[in-house]
């Protein structure tokens, strides 16, 4: 019996090694995809920064060109409220007759018309 028990022994034994080179592969390999994902983690951590502070700028930009049109905006208000009159812009003329027109210019027309020098 102590024959039986020295074999099961080293059976045990040899079963036991095996175990525990599959359990020290198994490790390497975990170990293995922890330091990876660590390394795919920080790299996600680090474009994550990369974007914020991209997007921080953006803002800040945004920010400039919406005080730029809320200014341009008010300047052309007050430009707005002191529009002068121009000779090209009829909206505010109006001809008291426009008969009297008409005639004038029929009677200035007349006296041009048959070619004379003014002098």
């Amino acid at each position: 019996m102590s024959k039986e028990f020295n074999d099961i022994i080293r059976e045990i034994n040899k079963q036991n090694k095996e175990l525990h080179s599959i359990d020290s592969q198994i490790s390497k390999e975990v170990v293995k995809e922890i330091i990876d994902l660590k390394k795919s983690i920080r790299n996600i951590e680090s474009k994550i920064r990369s974007m914020d502070d991209t997007l921080v700028k953006l803002f800040d930009i945004l920010n400039t060109i919406t005080v730029f049109i809320e200014e341009a905006d008010e300047n052309q208000e007050e430009l707005d409220d002191e529009e002068d009159w121009t000779p090209y812009e009829d909206r505010n003329f109006s001809y008291k007759n426009d008969s009297e027109y008409d005639d004038d210019e029929e009677e200035n027309d007349d006296e041009w018309s048959n070619g004379q020098d003014e002098s």
